[in-house]
């Protein structure tokens, strides 16, 4: 595991606010892969664009997955995209046999589909500390557990260089992968921030900790470097 993915999974906060309390929202799908075949993605892109296009379809970030960290095994993918569209897609695409041919070529391949809330107006860039975070909850106390995410939250946005929450996920279906509870997309937007973060608020990170312990039974942090626009 490089060092900078290891200081920036060690400094992201671990926990989204529930996605109703966010106005706007739209569906949502997370896909990671490793392609095997450059050709034959190319020819899945061409061939499955129109089913994309019908159900309004487009990118809002994707990039390269550079590490991982966490208690589950995300496998070797090594890019992502995810995407909002106006209408579920995925069904859709499996009916098609869309899925079934892009599994043929290439590895570690998972969708997921939910409810996607975007969650700020800013765009970060191809510099930014970029992270996924794949929550499955213990659902031991749900309300406990939402009150620890307001109250951890607030008090993170009062600190420097904290994160800026990009969105969230909540799952409905997937494919290739077992369904987890929810997906949030962060980042910092300067190189370092994370460390500085992690440095300067032990005690927030110490309060992060005990919530892991206490409502999360598997969580994954993938790390990403970002390229605006579609998944190549």
């Amino acid at each position: 595991m490089n060092k900078n993915v290891l200081l920036l999974v060690g400094a992201v906060a671990i926990f989204s606010l529930p996605p109703a309390v966010f106005a706007g929202g739209a569906t949502g799908l997370f896909v990671s892969l490793k392609v095997n075949d450059a050709k034959a993605y190319k020819q899945w892109r061409d061939t499955s664009r129109s089913t994309f296009q019908a159900h309004g379809c487009v990118p809002f970030r994707s990039g390269k997955l550079v590490g991982g960290q966490g208690t589950l095994k995300w496998g070797d993918s090594d890019h992502f995209s995810l995407m909002t569209c106006k209408s579920p897609v995925l069904a859709d695409l499996v009916d098609k046999g869309f899925i079934s041919k892009l599994s043929t070529i290439t590895d570690d391949l998972s969708l997921t589909e939910g409810n996607l809330t975007i969650l700020s107006d800013e765009i970060p860039s191809e510099n930014s500390e970029y992270l996924i975070k794949v929550s499955y909850f213990n659902n031991l106390n749900p309300k406990a557990r939402q009150n620890s995410l307001a109250k951890i939250d607030s008090r993170a946005r009062k600190t420097r260089d904290a994160w800026i929450d990009d969105a969230t996920l909540e799952p409905r279906a997937s494919v290739g992968v077992i369904q987890p509870d929810n997906l949030t997309f962060l980042y910092y937007p300067e190189a370092g921030q994370g460390e500085s973060f992690r440095e300067n608020n032990p005690q927030l990170m110490k309060e992060i900790g005990s919530f892991n312990r206490m409502h999360v039974e598997r969580v994954t942090y993938l790390a990403a470097q970002i390229k605006n626009g579609d998944m190549k």
